[in-house]
């Protein structure tokens, strides 16, 4: 006989009850581990933003290349 709601639900459910009921610590630590996560996603989408604002590399590079290439190695003897 069932003296007690608690007999019927599932093992697994009561020890998630009891961990949830007694464990505030942990929730508290995923509380900040979300946060945490949140600011991050976010910090990485403005860091896309700018990405997609700034010139492609390739022609960065080509224009280095020519300022080099016309520019004499002060290194090397003439």
């Amino acid at each position: 006989m069932q003296s007690d709601g608690s007999e019927s639900l599932s093992p697994t459910t009561q020890r998630l009850q009891s961990l949830s009921a007694a464990d505030t610590r942990g929730k508290h630590r995923i509380q900040a581990e979300l946060k945490r996560l949140e600011q991050e996603a976010r910090f990485l989408e403005e860091e896309l933003e700018q990405l997609e604002k700034m010139d492609k590399a390739s022609a960065a590079c080509k224009e280095i290349l020519n300022n080099a290439e016309t520019r004499p190695d002060p290194l090397l003897p003439v």
